[in-house]
């Protein structure tokens, strides 16, 4: 094992154990948190699955996974999981105000009730993307080293 390839997965462990924090903070902490914890239970597997295959395809490519993927799969995941459950309202209900400007504008609860969950969801599920794009990283190092 080299030490590129432990760091990395040190760094990946640490990732994963502020993760399995944040979702028991979120458990234990019912008065804050536990309204979020479904979507951040669905958001994590999402993004876990959607960094691995964005990492493998990198790979495939001949390149290295990117920080990027690292910061636009957990904000889709999270943005879909925020509308998401809007749009099927909209449809199950006919609640098709959602999707206009004056909802939005006159959004009531200000910056906590609009764009917090989706900061807080969003943040978590950073933390398990974080740790698959660095896995893959060093998995790739060491396949480059071995093929020399």
């Amino acid at each position: 094992m080299t030490p590129s390839s432990s760091k990395h997965g040190f760094v990946a462990l640490i990732a994963l154990s502020i993760w399995v924090a944040a979702i028991i903070t979120a458990i234990l902490n019912r008065a804050n948190l536990f309204w979020a914890l479904p979507q951040i239970l669905l958001g994590s597997v999402a993004t876990t699955v959607g960094t691995v295959l964005l990492s493998r395809y990198w790979i495939r490519r001949g390149r290295h996974p990117s920080y990027g993927t690292l910061l636009a799969v957990p904000l889709l995941c999270a943005c879909l999981l925020w509308v998401g459950p809007m749009f099927w309202d909209a449809c199950r209900y006919g609640a098709w105000y959602y999707f206009t400007p004056g909802y939005w504008q006159q959004a009531k609860g200000g910056w906590r009730s609009l764009y917090f969950p989706l900061a807080v969801i969003g943040g978590i599920c950073i933390l398990p993307a974080a740790a698959v794009v660095v896995y893959h990283q060093g998995r790739q190092k060491i396949d480059v080293r071995n093929a020399a």
